[in-house]
Order: structure tokens, then sequence, then C-alpha cells
């Protein structure tokens, strides 16, 4: 039976170090004191994880020390790495001093020789090892380690966590070759002939990994490669390795790790120990990985961080639910000036929903909960076994009431706009909305996954939330929440409060050092209070226009289905994808223009492509999908959406619904309905306001197109919107070198089509097919577009470049936006990421203005007016007014529109009036 050997741990310490501070560049991890922490959260991720679940020996943690042999035999060596600023290198250098903190607490040897790079010390050690009877485990992700591999030398490539994961890979002799297409005695010569972007070393011109590997397979090394160069057949590779002989052996040189470097195996001092907890304890909690101090804590002795760890955490929080147990609550939250709140209700739809319970906490681990409409299970009537505050408006609760709406003490809600909505319904205005921790966090990270409280309550302090569904159970056999025992509601309320509150603290700073804040102030959280009014509101629809439209749709629904069946000369379901598949592709031999898994696709492009050439099927499928979805969507939908308390419908918009910052309409979404088809415009005239009232509509013109012009700085288009006028009409004049008045219809439309391709970063393959022109002249004309506005092609290219620099892309009010798929290994994200980088800005900054136009118009209409705005929907305002306002709301809506930004260009604002949402965005 063989012995097993004792496996000795060699980490590459620097490779582990740059990659956890780039991976997290874009978007790194800080603490509330600003301190860049991506570094030393995954090393100590990474040797937790080492320690129990590889468990070595033996283990060392190797750095570079000094200027390398390297260096001093090729100037260039490693000439090409990435320079940090100023401001980074500073973070690099915490961040190396951190983790030399992080191994000494894990009792983990540092070694670095002066003169030598880690992979020497490493080779060294390895070699060593192995014959001093050791099983070596080289931790890294260089390939010029695969040199080391033998049967007790083996490479260990760490994995990394998040939503993209990867696995670590061990890397043995029984899988080198497969990894890397060589054996690994094959590996320095493989590297010498590709060379190494990385580190600069040379290799020979055009010989890549592919060429390399086959040169390999054919004559074995590369002094043998070489000497039959003259006789390779492709002359491309033959002629360069003629010409860089050289050139390969000083890569050689270069790539080849010294196993001869002055370090000691000294196996005493190697040997794995146990950390001292209570040190690693006390910097992981100075760090604020409050995940890792609840797992580390238990081993150094420590009790949980959390005080409310567990749903039943007991004393930690209290249930407030007599009106005398309420004054010490309400003495308590004025003495602290602040508190969190959490309200829990009957329905997630806020002007549907009766208040439940609200909690409300003051400090960390300071709260209460307040019930209002909890029963035992049964019949609804028999609430005697459970107490109830009376209701808010009651006067035994008016303490209470007055705090709430008391400006003086600040309120601090996730997601706070639903609160306020509920408590209005119970009578209380609540006043002093200082902070939204789910906008903070959407703000500092608008790619985040989620940024729902119980995903940032386990992220920031490692503190799992109990879920709804454990309460109320699911489907059938699950209860109302005005069921869950009253104990229970209590713990999980009262949490959502404490996390809130203690969320602030981390994320206020964040804001700030992102310098956010003025964002987050003036036009984030006013706008909370916009919304509401505009929720509260709803607006009002005709019934009779949407029965009619609902009986006509229906028809021609009908009529477009039998339509498509006679052209496509058979009996199929229209909704069947594969059935429609078989008679576009199979049937009628349309030509297929793009695939899926599952088949030739019929989405809408592929759809609108076949039209355009012609094919009666698909264009008639077109029609066919917009009836339908127009009918289910609103048609049939909106009218089961009126409120029966109000008559009115009442959508919800949302402030983190794109990463652009836009606001979106959801329950019902009023935002997506057509505005440039028939079918569209004949449903926004079944929206009206109420008798006696008019509606006055607002919409900016050309935004994004101005917010170009401004931001590129480009004197040809600034001149064109100075000049006023149609700005399709002067681009076409500039494009073409024409003057205004002689720009034909043709060119005008060309002009359009690219002024916005430009904005959503559109190539020549996209515009060929709008303009239906060939690709290469799709190619000229952009080509010819940026050459007459060459500032707006240097603004495009500069945000890219400053984009893959930072990581992120700013609108003009410094909102963020990261983009780290401009570092992706694919080249399709590589492009999706430049296209996000280039219209970001215009679209973050046209978000940003119609937010702060809201609350200028809004602000406005309070003052001695009865009008109320109704929707935003894209760059356009919906306001109800008397009839004798509409022309003062008119002027003013204009005013602080276009009074919104001071841009190089005129924002410009056109205004209509009518008796319904159509009628006035025609006039």
């Amino acid at each position: 039976m063989t012995a097993v050997r004792p496996r000795f741990f060699l980490v590459d310490g620097y490779a582990l170090i740059y990659r956890a501070f780039f991976a997290m560049l874009s978007r790194p991890l800080t603490t509330s004191r600003g301190e860049n922490t991506s570094v030393a959260w995954g090393i100590a991720n990474f040797l937790l994880r080492l320690s129990d679940k590889h468990r070595p020996d033996y283990v060392a943690w190797v750095h570079d020390a000094g200027t390398s042999f390297r260096h001093q035999t090729y100037a260039e060596y490693k000439a090409t790495r990435e320079k940090l600023d100023e401001e980074l290198q500073q973070d690099f250098d915490q961040s190396v001093t951190r983790v030399e903190g992080l191994l000494s607490a894990c009792r983990v040897p540092l070694v670095a020789v002066d003169g030598y790079e880690a992979d020497d010390v490493i080779a060294t050690l390895a070699i060593r090892a192995e014959e001093a009877g050791l099983d070596v485990v080289i931790v890294s992700g260089d390939k010029d380690f695969y040199q080391l591999i033998t049967g007790h030398v083996s490479l260990l490539n760490p994995g990394r966590g998040g939503p993209a994961a990867v696995e670590e890979q061990l890397v043995t002799t029984a899988n080198a070759a497969e990894r890397l297409g060589v054996t690994p005695e094959q590996t320095v010569d493989f590297l010498a002939l590709m060379g190494d972007t990385a580190d600069n070393i040379p290799g020979v011109t055009g010989v890549g990994e592919k060429t390399a590997q086959k040169l390999l397979a054919e004559y074995g090394t590369l002094d043998a490669i070489l000497a039959h160069a003259h006789a390779i057949p492709a002359k491309r590779v033959r002629e360069a390795l003629e010409r860089e002989a050289d050139l390969a052996r000083l890569s050689r040189e270069l790539v080849t790790l010294h196993r001869d470097v002055p370090v000691e195996l000294e196996l005493e001092a190697f040997a794995a120990r146990e950390p001292d907890w209570p040190v690693l304890l006390a910097l992981m909690s100075e760090l604020e990985f409050h995940s890792l101090v609840r797992t580390v804590g238990p081993r150094a002795g420590a009790a949980p961080v959390a005080p409310a760890a567990t749903p039943s955490a007991g004393p930690a929080y209290a249930l407030a639910d007599t009106p005398e147990a309420l004054a010490d609550v309400v003495r308590r939250a004025r003495a602290a000036g602040v508190c969190a709140l959490d309200v829990r209700a009957t329905s997630p739809e806020a002007m549907r929903a009766e208040l439940l319970g609200l909690s409300l906490a003051i400090a960390d681990g300071v709260a209460w909960y307040l019930p209002f409409g909890h029963h035992s299970p049964g019949d609804v009537f028999e609430r005697t076994e459970v107490r109830n505050l009376p209701p808010l408006g009651d006067a035994a609760l008016a303490p209470l009431a007055a705090m709430l709406e008391d400006v003086s003490v600040a309120k601090v809600g996730h997601d706070i706009k639903p609160a306020l909505l509920l408590l209005r319904r119970a009578g209380v205005a609540l006043g002093g909305v200082a902070f939204d921790t789910m906008i903070a966090s959407f703000m500092i990270d608008p790619g985040k996954r989620s940024h729902a409280l119980d995903a940032l309550a386990l992220e920031h302090f490692g503190f799992r939330m109990r879920a709804l569904e454990e309460m109320t159970g699911k489907g059938k056999s699950g209860k109302p929440f005005a069921e869950v025992p009253v104990r229970e509601a209590a713990d999980y309320g009262a949490a959502a409060a404490d996390y809130t509150l203690r969320l602030r603290s981390l994320l206020e700073p964040t804001l700030a050092d992102h310098s956010l804040m003025k964002l987050f102030r003036e036009v984030e959280i006013p706008l909370i209070g916009v919304l509401v009014e505009m929720e509260w509101e709803g607006i009002g629809v005709d019934i009779a226009v949407f029965e009619r439209l609902t009986a006509e749709f229906r028809n021609e629904l009908r009529g477009l289905e039998r339509a498509i069946l006679t052209a496509a000369g058979s009996d199929f379901n229209i909704q069947s994808t594969p059935q429609l598949r078989h008679v576009l592709f199979e049937k009628l031999q349309l030509p297929v223009l793009k695939k899926t898994k599952t088949g030739a696709s019929t989405d809408a492009e592929v759809l609108e492509e076949l039209a355009a050439m012609g094919h009666e099927v698909p264009r008639l499928l077109l029609d066919y999908r917009e009836v339908s979805k127009l009918l289910s969507t609103y048609l049939e939908a909106l009218p089961a959406a009126i409120n029966p308390r109000t008559g009115r419908i009442h959508t919800s918009f949302n402030q983190i619904g794109a990463a652009t910052g836009r606001l979106s309409s959801n329950d019902p979404n009023l935002q997506n309905i057509p505005v440039r088809t028939a079918r569209g415009e004949a449903i926004r005239r079944g929206f009206v306001p109420r008798p006696g009232w008019r509606y006055v509509v607002a919409d900016y013109s050309q935004i994004e197109l101005r917010l170009l012009a401004h931001l590129s700085g480009d004197s040809a288009f600034v001149s064109a919107f100075q000049a006023g006028g149609d700005i399709h009409r002067q681009t076409a004049a500039v494009i073409f070198g024409v003057p205004v008045d002689d720009v034909t219809a043709e060119q005008r439309a060309r002009a359009k089509t690219i002024n916005f391709a430009t904005i959503y970063g559109q190539g020549p393959h996209a515009l060929a097919r709008q303009l239906g022109i060939p690709y290469d002249e799709a190619k000229r004309f952009i080509e010819e577009y940026f050459a007459r506005f060459a500032g707006v092609r240097g603004f495009l290219d500069d945000t890219v470049a400053s984009a893959r620099q930072k990581g992120y892309v700013e609108t003009i009010f410094g909102r963020r936006r990261y983009i780290p798929e401009l570092k992706d290994k694919n080249f399709n994200m590589r492009a999706f990421g430049e296209r996000t980088a280039t219209n970001s800005p215009l679209q973050g900054s046209a978000a940003d203005l119609i937010k702060i136009a809201m609350i200028r118009v809004a602000q406005s209409l309070r003052d001695g007016l009865r009008a109320r705005l109704l929707l935003q929907v894209h760059d356009e305002l919906v306001v109800e007014a008397p009839a004798e306002e509409t022309e003062a709301v008119a002027q003013l809506m204009k005013r602080d529109m276009e009074g919104a930004a001071a841009l190089t260009v005129p924002l410009v604002a056109s205004v209509g009036i009518g008796r319904d949402w159509l009628d006035a965005k025609a006039g």
C-alpha cells in the first residue's frame, strides 16, 4: 500500500491579489469609511476555503521582491503592464498591507526573496519539496507553472464566486496536455513560440496557440522547430521563424522558471497552523466583513454579531400593542431624531391594501412592531385572541401620528413609497422622508442583480431574513399575513426596519464617495413624494371607448387570422411556434434569417425583415401580433385594473426600473402604449380627465439628440440646434451639403434614422436594414455622418475609452452606470458594452432631466392651482387641470421643463391641451 504523501500548498500571492483587485475594479467593495476592500474580501474567503476544504499539511504564500533577472535580460519585460493612477495605486498598496495582516492572522508564512519573482521561488520550493517526499499543489492560474507539473506537482487554478461562478480546477499530468494542448515538458517551448502579451514576452510573430501546438506536435521541441524552419510549408510562419529565431530563444529564457533560488525548504516554518481566531475576527470586523464575522465568530468564541440572527430573536425586538406602550416608542424615536419603518399590509397594491402592522427602528437592534390588523385563523370577526392597536386615526394614537408626520424626525425606508401611500390611506401624512435604502443601493450599483432588502442584509451583514412564505406558506394551503402569530410577525417586521436603518449607515457614505449625494437628495428623494401624489390621483378612463375598441380589435383579429391562413394556403395554429416555423420555412420556403436552439426564429425582427422583402404572411403576422397584444395588455386588462373605490386606474412607478435611471410603470404598465400607430392612438383616446377638466401634455423635443450635441460639443451639431426648426432637416443639410430648403423627404428620413442610430450605437448592418439599403452604402453613410460631425465621433470614442479605464459612465448629473461587459472576453459582449457606454450618458441624462422637470412642475402646481400631475411616459408629462387653468398650466409646464437644466443647446418642450390623452398629445 502506497503511503500518503503530505501536501504542500504554494500560493502565487500577487497573482491572486491582482485578480481580485481588477475583477472588482468597476464595482469595488468599500467600507463605511471608504476603504477599498475588494482584495481583502477575496483573499479572506480564499484563505478560509483553503483551510477548510483542502486542509494542507504545509503552506506558503509567495510574493515578488525587487527586480528580477528577466528585467536585466530584456528591458521591455512586463513593460506593457497596465499602470495604475495614483489613487488606484494607493488602493492597491493598502490592499497588499491588508492581505499581509490576514496572512499573519491566519498564520500563513509569507515568502519573498529579493531579486526574484514569486514564480521562481515557487518553482524552487516545489522541486525541493517533491524531492523531500511531499506532494506539491501550486495555487495559481498562470500557465507558466505547467512546466513544473509532474507526478507529484500539480496546479490548482482557484475558482471564483459571484453570478458567473467558476469552479476551481486541478491540473495534473492526467489532464495538463488536454488543457494546454502540449505536454508539461513542452510548456516552455510552447510559451516561447506564442509569447505573452501580459508580460510583454515577444514570441514569434504570427505564431498563436494553434500554430505553436501544431509545430510542437510535429517537431517536438523549439530547437528542432528552428532547425527545420526552412522546411515549414506555411510561408508566413517559415519566414517569421527564420527571421526571429533569436527572439524565440530569448522568449524561452524569459519563460523558463529558475529552480535554484536561494530559499530554504523549512518545513517546520511552513507547517499549516490554526488561525489566530480572535485576531482574525477583529480584523474582519474592522474590514466590515459582516458575513465572515458571523462565520469566524463562533470559532473565536465570540457571540453572533447580529442581535436578530434568527426569527425568534426574543427580547431584541419588542411588541408595542397598547397606546401606553407606544408612549415610550414615540419618546425614544423623537430623542433619536430618526426612525426606519417597515409596513405590512393586506395586499402589495398600496391603493387597495389595509394596514396590518408598522415596524419602527431607532438604532441597531432596537425596533418595535405595532400590530393593527392581525387576527386568529378562522372567522375574521373573532379577533379576541389577538390584541391590536386602534386605527392610526384614533385619538389615542395621536402622539404616534404626530411623530410620523413630524419632518424633524428623519424617516428611513426600503422602498418607502408604498408606506407613504398606506399611511396616507390610514390618515397619516408621513413627513421627513430622508433616505430610501433601495434607491441608494440602486444608485450605487444599478447593475446589481437584486436590491431587495433580504439580499442586501445577507450581502452586507450576513443576516438571513426569514422568507415571508416560511410564515404564510404557499398556494392554497397558505394563509394571509394577518393570521401569522403576532410574535412572529413582530420579529419579521422589526428585523426589516432594523436592517433598513443599518443599511443607511453603510450606503450613505458610499453615496458620498461616489459623488451621488446631490442627485440622491435633490432628485430621487423629492421625487418619491411626487410619485406618491401621482399614484394617489390615478387616471380616468372612458369604459365605453374601451368596450367599443375591444369589439373592433377582436373583429380585426379574426379577420387577420383568416387572411393569414388564406395567404399561407393551410390551416394551422398561429400561436404555435413550431407550426408557424413549419409554414414559413418549409411550406412557403421563406429564407431562414436567424436560428435559435429549437430552430428557425420567428421573432418580430425576423418577421419585419421578411415583410420588407415583400412576403405577405410575415406582414400579416406582425399586424396580428400587434392587435393581439394591444387587446390583451390594454383593452381587456385596463378596465379590470380600475380601483372600485376611486373609479380610476392607479399605476405604480418604479425608480429602479432601468439601469439608465428611467422610471418604469407597472400594475398596470401605462408607458408602453404605442404612440406612432393608429391602434395605439385609438387606445390613448380612452384616457379621459374628470368632467369639466382637460389634459395638458408636455413632451421634450428630441431630448437625447440635444444632449448628444451638448455632451459632444460638436460645433455643427450645436449650430443645427441653435438654428431651431427641424433638427433632422438641419442634419440632412449638413450631411448632404445642401441648403436646408433643398433637403428632400428621403434625405431627411435618412438623417433622422442615423441621428437615432448614433444614440443607440448601431452599426452599418442595423442601419442598412432600417433604411433598406446595401451594407456598403450604409457604411459610407455613417462615415460621411461622422466626417461632418467629427465632434460626435470623438465624444463617442472618448466615452468608451473612459468607461474602459474607470469601469463606468456618468450622466451630466453624476449618475453612474457600470459596464463590466467592456472587459468581457466575448466580442459580442464587448460590443454590447461599447453601445451601452455611448448611449447610457444620453439616456441616463434624459431620465434625470425628466425627473427634475417632474419635481419642478409638481412644485409649481401646488402654488394655488388645482391641477395635478398624473403620468410620466418617457419624455412626456400628463397633467389633469380644470378647463380654466389649462393655459396657465401649459405655460408653467413649458417653463419648468425647458428650465430643468442649462445646456449649450436649448431644451424645447411642446405642449398640447385636449379632452383626452390623444387629443392633448396631438394638440
